[in-house]
């Protein structure tokens, strides 16, 4: 019990819908990856996919250890363009400029709310307001 009080996020119902979102992050990421990989998108390389993955995962992590008072819907968005900007930078890094960073930064925001609609929605894991 003392573990609970020194961490507020130490909780069953918090850790529950930390380990769903961070694990819907990692199916997220296997579907983004899939799509560049096949799309042409991004050259296949171990490095690119272990940076796909590890950002999506990252971003149901946030996601799920959200404390923001948001719909659940706004919360996946929101979220989902914030981490996944670093994605589509390195978009605009290894392709340069064009449409395909800018298309990217906003199909995290579909990827948030995909994971966030999982975790809130299907495995009825809603959010926990942060505390003051």
């Amino acid at each position: 019990m003392a573990r609970a009080r020194m961490c507020p996020a130490w909780n069953g119902v918090r850790m529950k819908r930390i380990v769903i979102a961070t694990l819907f992050g990692l199916v997220a990421g296997g579907l983004c990856a899939t799509g560049a990989f096949l799309g042409h998108m991004l050259t296949f390389s171990v490095i690119t996919l272990v940076f796909i993955l590890l950002n999506r995962a990252v971003m149901g992590f946030v996601i799920g250890a959200s404390g923001l008072k948001l719909h659940w819907v706004w919360n996946g968005v929101v979220l989902g363009i914030v981490v996944g900007s670093i994605f589509s930078y390195f978009m605009f890094l290894t392709n340069g400029p064009g449409p395909l960073p800018v298309v990217n930064f906003f199909v995290n925001g579909l990827f948030g709310l995909m994971i966030e609609f999982f975790t809130t929605v299907v495995f009825k894991q809603p959010a926990v307001p942060a505390r003051r």
